[in-house]
């Protein structure tokens, strides 16, 4: 969750009232915020909204209260003026960090309170929002230090040397990465490139090398600078706009004036940011109050989504919205919903006796599946739990599967937890080799969910449950696994036909497919698998849909 360093002043100053102990920790609940601890004027504020970095700020949380105290209403302007600043991008960044977008604040007085928030805004989007700088980095620059135009190109790693951040000597780019304390945290974001990314101006002076470092010429904002250039470099239009605008938004609410840039991508076509746009959305009035549990009128209803900083209009049945684009947090109309309650105050609401008398029973589908786990106890195999998140390389490389599809996480923290599983067994076989240590045989097994691509299906996946098993001790073979499968099919009352067809996890010669109304496989592992997870003993593995 970010924490938010902040002075209670500071805040009081941009939202322009000034509150007590109590009214603050109130106020703060409209942004999920609560003080962690409180040194005097200083506050540190633990925001509980990931989603938003628009309220990763005094500024942001100051513009949301404004609204939510009535103070203001609706979306938020913000003027841009035409800006003279252009940034050329050029093919040699492409295959590197190809998109760039930016902006000029001008007349900007730079306080200690607004310079400590702009350098912590600006790492929170880098580490949460930006996936620790691989989709967002962001660069501020002392505009009057840049000279005419601005290059976004790629220079090979010994062609270019700058002065990075806090240093007083000139480094090459490929030594910065070797070096420079950030170069070593963020330089697996460009390992392996032939080029590294540069923005430059028309006098050949290096701005940054994103996503590592700035220059100390350029990069360097102190008290002293009056205007000041932002830029953010990543991979996806919306998430580096969104992450520009942000910034720029929490400049303007310190009284800054917003000058567009020019971008010119690598094909020469132009556009202008910072671009602020709204998005839109409807919301059926009675699913409103359905999924609220709220009675409220449509007046009531449409002051607080105003205050959410929403515009509300009327159409049919139903509630037109329009918010601003800056907004990644709304996806669906339970999210306006959770706004609307936010406004009304959770702790308003009393709880109420469910109208609904029932009588609760164990799922079919859940007797099925104990039924099945009571059948491998019943043979001696012990029941393990594995993760449903796992990598590429487990599920396909280790796996023995190649050119296999999954379904994918869209922003992985991490190579190990980027897919669904599509198979158990990869992940059997890793409890496995963690557990060389205890004495053999070992007989294990799970019943779980998979997941794999499917077209057909409205969500494009298909989601399956699963039986699998890993029997692994000394002359472990085919006998001994068909065995356990014939045992299950009687328990379960499974009509199941094995084919002698050739599985690329398995011996060849010494695996079966399951074919009938449970598809899977079963046999002795391939001595290549068993390396491939550091594995001696003979292994066999069954697994099948359930």
């Amino acid at each position: 969750m970010p924490t938010i360093d902040m002075s209670k002043k500071d805040l009081e100053g941009l939202v322009g009232k000034k509150f007590s102990q109590k009214e603050l920790e109130d106020a703060l609940l409209y942004v999920k915020g609560e003080i962690d601890a409180q040194d005097g004027d200083n506050l540190k504020v633990d925001v509980k909204e990931t989603n938003r970095p628009d309220v990763w700020s005094t500024e942001g949380i100051s513009r949301e209260l404004r609204a939510r105290m009535g103070m203001e209403k609706g979306i938020p302007e913000y003027k841009v003026a035409k800006g003279k600043l252009k940034v050329r991008i050029e093919k040699s960044v492409k295959g590197v960090r190809p998109l760039t977008v930016g902006a000029v604040v001008k007349g900007i007085r730079i306080t200690e309170p607004l310079l400590i928030q702009m350098i912590q805004l600006q790492e929170k989007i880098h580490t949460t929002y930006g996936r620790k700088r691989k989709e967002a980095a962001m660069g501020v620059y002392d505009f009057d230090k840049v000279r005419g135009d601005i290059r976004y190109y790629g220079a090979k790693p010994r062609e270019k040397k700058f002065i990075p951040l806090e240093y007083r000597a000139e480094m090459g780019l490929d030594e910065i990465l070797e070096s420079h304390p950030k170069g070593r945290e963020f330089g697996h974001l460009l390992k392996g490139k032939d080029v590294y990314p540069i923005f430059e101006d028309s006098e050949g002076n290096v701005l940054s090398m994103p996503p590592i470092i700035n220059s100390n010429y350029s990069g360097k904002v102190t008290q002293s600078a009056k205007n000041l250039f932002i830029e953010v470099s990543g991979f996806n239009m919306h998430t580096i706009s969104t992450a520009l605008n942000v910034m720029v938004m929490a400049l303007a609410d310190r009284g800054g004036k917003i000058e567009s840039a020019t971008i010119i991508d690598a094909d020469g076509k132009k556009f202008t940011t910072p671009a602020f746009g709204t998005k839109r959305m409807q919301v059926d009035i009675s699913y409103l109050k359905k999924i609220s549990g709220l009675n409220l009128s449509e007046r009531e209803i449409t002051a607080l989504l105003q205050k959410a900083r929403f515009e509300v209009k009327r159409k049919g049945k139903k509630l037109a919205l329009e918010y601003g684009d800056y907004r990644t947090d709304i996806l669906h109309p339970v999210d306006i919903i959770e706004d609307l309650l936010i406004g009304f105050d959770y702790n308003k609401i009393l709880p109420q006796r469910p109208k609904m008398s029932v009588v609760g029973e164990e799922r079919e589908e859940t007797a099925y599946l104990d039924k099945v786990r009571d059948a491998c106890v019943g043979l001696g195999l012990q029941e393990v739990l594995t993760f449903n998140l796992t990598s590429k390389e487990k599920q396909g490389t280790l796996a023995g599967l190649g050119g296999q599809q999954f379904v994918e996480i869209a922003n992985p923290v991490s190579a190990n937890w980027e897919i669904l599983r599509k198979s158990i067994y990869p992940e059997l076989l890793e409890f496995l080799s963690k557990n060389k240590h205890v004495e053999y045989p070992q007989k294990i097994f799970e019943v779980g969910k998979a997941l794999e691509i499917d077209d057909a299906s409205a969500t494009r996946t298909r989601e399956r449950d699963k039986l699998c098993i890993a029997l692994a001790g000394n002359g472990y073979g085919f006998t001994l696994i068909k065995s356990a499968f014939e045992a299950i099919c009687r328990e379960l009352g499974k009509k199941c036909e094995l084919t002698a067809e050739q599985h690329p996890a398995l011996k060849e010669g010494r695996g079966a497919i399951i074919s009938g109304g449970s598809p899977g496989f079963l046999g002795e592992l391939s001595d290549r698998v068993k390396k491939n997870f550091g594995l001696e003993q003979d292994i066999v593995v069954l697994e099948m849909e359930l």
